[in-house]
């Protein structure tokens, strides 16, 4: 009995195998483009399949739902976050700013998928849940390596709110992402460190006036 495959696993480069990769790429490819024009609610795994000339049982044998296949994508244009040790918190903080987040929300190709994922995201609870586990939260643990050395090393104060920091960083370039015409280029990126190492949100502070 032959062995089932997916388009999940490359082996090599030649033979079936690579027909396995470009079928993946082509089907990743499929879904980016079906989803900035239709969104995620109307996304379906079948209509990925015919438009990306592959059967829709084998397709299934690798993403089991909708969910997965978008969330592939997606990872499909994230870059490694960048967690190595430079001896240099702001040149580290400057690398995780720009690697991590600025080159994920200035891909053309995500600035035209954002608004219909975004819009459908509060409809559907559980792709929120697995976008944020699988992906967000998970880039984001990461991302405090490198806030966590930089509070080693005295170049934040030890009250810094690493968490808020990342968060406003993210949420700056999403609001970009979703809004602007224009990603945040190098120079406003290095700006936007440059801020957050002068003068961070802390954890402490005063009260609110009630």
């Amino acid at each position: 009995m032959g062995q089932k495959r997916t388009l999940g696993v490359v082996v090599d480069s030649s033979g079936a195998h690579r027909r396995d990769l470009d079928a993946r790429d082509r089907v990743l490819a499929t879904a980016m483009k079906m989803l900035g024009e239709h969104g995620y609610s109307k996304l379906t795994i079948g209509g990925v399949a015919a438009e990306a000339g592959v059967g829709k049982a084998t397709l299934y044998r690798s993403w089991p739902n909708k969910a997965a296949l978008v969330l592939d994508v997606i990872r499909g244009e994230l870059r490694d976050v960048p967690t190595e040790d430079l001896g240099d918190s702001r040149a580290e903080m400057l690398a995780l700013a720009s690697q991590a987040l600025g080159q994920f929300y200035g891909s053309d190709r995500i600035r035209t998928v954002l608004p219909a994922l975004v819009g459908d995201l509060s409809e559907d609870s559980a792709l929120r849940q697995r976008l944020w586990e699988e992906i967000v939260d998970a880039r984001k643990k990461q991302s405090m390596t490198v806030m966590e050395r930089a509070l080693g090393r005295g170049d934040l104060p030890a009250d810094t709110d690493v968490s808020l920091v990342l968060d406003m960083w993210a949420g700056t370039m999403l609001f970009r992402a979703l809004f602007s015409a224009d990603a945040m280029d190098d120079e406003t990126i290095e700006r936007f460190v440059d801020a957050t190492i002068a003068s961070p949100p802390r954890t402490g502070g005063s009260q609110p006036v009630r």
